[in-house]
């Protein structure tokens, strides 16, 4: 009996010592390019050491990450883990990975990668961790019409992958870069309803580090950061700096964004028309016996059509002509027009703008008919 109670309490201690260091304990998560979406999308923070087996700098990193993911055992929004990029080059392509050891981090809120560019030590990994998982992304800073750019943020915007950037570097002892704020400044209002359009600038008085490494020459100096490059080029002016002009920058963000804006920030007459459809259209209007087949034909078009929504405006037009007549088109540019001028959020105005380019059309086709 007494070998039995000594046996049980044995037992007792044992699993209580399993359980907490098992309590104590953070595994730390193998990232491939396979599972990395399962952790990085936005719940948490995330931290990835990506290195090489033959690294000795990653071997002497490998053996002391352990305690870096001990550390943070009792925190559920922290997720620390280790790639092995020079094996999975899915991933190190993913991460612009080009050399070993490199680290990436994910603030929550986000799915951008960042670098982390500290010391190696378990302190210094712990103490980044500590003070970078408690920051979230704000995403209010991309409404705004130009985003003022540090190193604490550059790479969570120029790095966003849903986004086409522009950056305009500048300095305080630069003639030009003044003469540049109103007008770029406006570049930004005009594109400031354009979620995946960004118009940046950066100080490079207070940035230096920053502007050293994206290699910034002189200044004024624009780069560019489209969806598809994320290294960055830089925009070039024409002679006598005139592509620095408002109306030139509106034109090539326009270009980079496949958008349609003015200078004013209105959006052109073509925004909101699709060239399928309005040679529909004009079927439509000529040939009167084919109405009902034609409509039928944009309705199936448009179940299958990237912009489904004005796709599918062209068949609203079509179903009220023909139950209403052509002339249901001039009085709802009329109605669109009276509510634009109204006081309606931006990307209402947008949406009633390319909803009446559309009617536009429609009234030019019938007003040509009525002229043969």
């Amino acid at each position: 009996m007494k070998h039995l109670f000594i046996t049980n309490t044995f037992l007792l201690i044992s699993l209580t010592i399993f359980t907490s260091t098992s309590v104590h304990c953070k595994k730390i998560v193998e990232f491939t390019n396979e599972n990395v979406d399962e952790y990085v999308d936005g719940s948490k923070f995330v931290f990835i050491f990506f290195y090489a087996p033959w690294d000795d700098h990653c071997q002497r990193i490998l053996q002391i990450f352990d305690q870096v993911a001990d550390e943070f055992a009792d925190r559920d929004d922290i997720v620390v883990g280790k790639s092995n990029a020079y094996e999975d080059v899915k991933i190190a392509t993913r991460y612009w990975i080009d050399r070993y050891p490199m680290f990436r981090y994910f603030i929550k809120g986000s799915t951008t990668e960042e670098t982390y560019d500290g010391g190696f030590k378990p302190d210094d990994f712990i103490r980044f961790i500590a003070a970078r998982s408690y920051l979230k992304l704000n995403k209010a800073m991309f409404d705004l019409p130009l985003i003022e750019l540090e190193k604490s943020n550059f790479e969570r915007v120029v790095k966003n992958r849903a986004k086409d950037v522009l950056v305009f570097y500048y300095n305080g002892n630069c003639k030009l870069c003044d003469q540049m704020a109103y007008p770029y400044y406006h570049v930004g209002q005009a594109f400031r309803n354009e979620p995946d359009c960004v118009v940046a600038r950066l100080n490079c008085d207070t940035n230096d580090g920053v502007c050293l490494q994206q290699k910034i020459p002189r200044f004024p100096t624009l780069k560019v950061y489209s969806k598809k490059n994320k290294d960055g080029w830089t925009y070039e002016p024409g002679k006598n700096n005139e592509m620095y002009s408002q109306q030139n920058l509106t034109t090539f963000m326009n270009s980079l964004c496949k958008t349609e804006r003015l200078e004013s920030g209105r959006l052109n007459t073509r925004a909101g028309r699709l060239d399928e459809f309005d040679k529909l259209a004009e079927e439509f209007v000529s040939d009167w016996h084919r109405r009902e087949q034609i409509l039928r034909t944009v309705r199936e078009k448009t179940a299958t059509h990237p912009s489904k929504k004005y796709a599918a405006y062209y068949a609203i037009v079509m179903t009220r002509i023909i139950n209403e007549g052509s002339h249901m088109v001039q009085m709802e540019i009329e109605r669109l027009e009276r509510l634009i001028a109204g006081h309606v959020h931006a990307s209402k105005s947008d949406e009633l703008e390319r909803k009446k380019n559309i009617l536009h059309h429609f009234r030019a086709l019938h007003r040509a008919r009525d002229e043969l």
